[in-house]
């Protein structure tokens, strides 16, 4: 009897690999724009479809440096951050003097982790004397925050 060598499994590479659109994801208001203006990848952010590019991300990166270009940012999530110390609050949360940005105005922030690191770098619009809006990313600074707030950081 002869022994048979077993086949060697076979792998291979999908280049382009499918994206199932199913309703445990979001679509931000641009989804269908998007696509009518041909997006060829997403990724997911924030349980949102998030379109990452349109056929050629090199000449995306030098047109982004060179040109315009515009993005679909409707995957952010927004929370408020209010009351008495909103102001004391927000100004502790980010490493950026918050009492040269006046109400009305953005700043461009980031918010970092306690090693200096940069957890997010979002647009922290002032709504009002101790009102502030902040993009959550992914990340746990919408849970981060509001331990901060009660007293935990």
């Amino acid at each position: 009897m002869t022994a048979v060598a077993p086949k060697p499994a076979t792998t291979t590479t999908n280049d382009q690999p499918a994206v199932m659109l199913y309703t445990r994801l979001r679509k931000s208001p641009f989804f269908y724009k998007s696509r009518e203006h041909g997006v060829k990848v997403y990724s997911v952010y924030n349980h949102t479809y998030h379109p990452r590019h349109y056929g050629d991300p090199v000449a995306e990166y030098w047109e982004l440096l060179n040109g315009v270009t515009l993005w679909d940012v409707g995957v952010e999530r927004q929370i408020e951050i209010s009351g008495p110390d909103g102001f004391a609050f927000t100004n502790y949360l980010v490493p950026r003097d918050l009492t040269k940005c006046a109400v009305g105005q953005c700043k461009y922030v980031f918010v970092t982790a306690p090693d200096g690191g940069i957890v997010n770098d979002p647009v922290l619009p002032r709504l009002g004397e101790k009102r502030f809006g902040l993009s959550r990313p992914e990340s746990a600074v919408g849970l981060g925050a509001p331990g901060l707030g009660q007293g935990g950081g």
